[in-house]
């Protein structure tokens, strides 16, 4: 799928249109706001409506700009809820533990916000929710790692009973003027960090739901599947999805990602097959492409980021590090 045919398929629920309204009609815009962006009331009417990513992306960069607060996100964030997530809410809330609830929305955020791709990492007793950009997302890129960032940490209380401020907020970017009028708003921040993620302790991740539900979790996880199928978005080929399911930090298991994709280790080669690719190729790919980012925008340790793509020991690491790039892990950072 080209940019041009991403940013123009109906992907992007109409109630985040509403709630960026919403917001925006508290700082005293009004209508005008759909209409700079270019879409028609009765747009907005079908609860089960979608809009384009580039709407939806006008809709922010116009709600910034006749709002003229520059925390426009942050808004979104504080005003948004877990139950501002329709299905998805219903997915996390009876997932059995927060790493799989994790799981499950790294796997179907695309039915929700298309533009982002959501992964779990840890790291020592710490661990979080890394968030990018799956397209370039021009002058709203910053608003929506905002938004999204502190939409997940009001998700906190509901999800894991713990307070909000029991998790950290990590941006890539470098603090801005207007975060002042915001500090006590928000959960403990951390600007200049290299990427953008919620932190937690990384004992969370195992702690039992009080509201999970197996049988009512494989019902989300059918309807959200059904909402890929109808945006469009289920078979963003399937060398996309395996790419996707290995970003997300866990197994590198062809038998895991099978059971992900629900089909047999032996169907899901054959697939990849007939689009001329191996798994293991994927798997070095996916490595090579997380070690990059990972060595030029965290804080990480080599040791630490070998251990995250999966490798047993730093040594294995650098030696597949030096085989895709012809440098160390270590020169690498130091040259980017």
């Amino acid at each position: 799928m080209s940019v041009a045919e991403w940013f123009d398929r109906p992907a992007v629920p109409v109630a985040y249109a509403l709630l960026i309204g919403d917001v925006a009609s508290s700082f005293g815009v009004g209508p005008e706001l759909f209409e700079a962006a270019g879409i028609a009331q009765d747009a907005l009417a079908d609860p089960d409506g979608r809009l384009t990513a580039m709407q939806a992306g006008s809709l922010l960069h116009f709600g910034m700009e006749l709002s003229r607060e520059p925390g426009f996100g942050y808004e979104i964030g504080l005003r948004s809820s877990l139950t501002s997530h329709g299905v998805m809410a219903f997915g996390l809330l009876t997932s059995a533990t927060l790493r799989q609830a994790i799981e499950l929305g790294a796997e179907y955020s695309s039915v929700r916000l298309p533009m982002l791709r959501l992964q779990l990492v840890e790291d020592g007793d710490q661990a979080g929710v890394d968030v990018q950009q799956t397209f370039p997302l021009g002058t709203v890129r910053q608003c929506l790692f905002d938004l999204f960032l502190v939409g997940l940490a009001r998700m906190t209380p509901s999800l894991t009973g713990r307070p909000v401020e029991s998790v950290e907020l990590w941006f890539e970017a470098a603090e801005p003027a207007h975060f002042a009028r915001y500090r006590d708003r928000l959960p403990p921040v951390r600007f200049g960090m290299g990427v953008n993620q919620l932190r937690f302790d990384a004992e969370y991740l195992d702690l039992p739901f009080d509201t999970a539900n197996e049988l009512a979790s494989r019902v989300a996880q059918e309807q959200m599947a059904g909402e890929l199928t109808r945006i469009g978005l289920s078979g963003e080929d399937l060398v996309g999805r395996v790419r996707a399911l290995l970003a997300t930090g866990g197994a590198f298991g062809l038998a895991d990602v099978a059971q992900a994709l629900h089909v047999s280790p032996r169907t899901l080669k054959r697939r990849l097959s007939a689009h001329g690719v191996t798994f293991h190729a994927l798997v070095s790919e996916v490595r090579r492409t997380e070690a990059m980012r990972l060595l030029r925008h965290s804080v990480l340790t080599v040791e630490q980021i070998g251990a995250q793509l999966g490798y047993a020991d730093a040594g294995n690491f650098c030696r597949a590090f030096k085989r895709w790039t012809g440098t160390t892990p270590g020169r690498f950072r130091v040259s980017g």
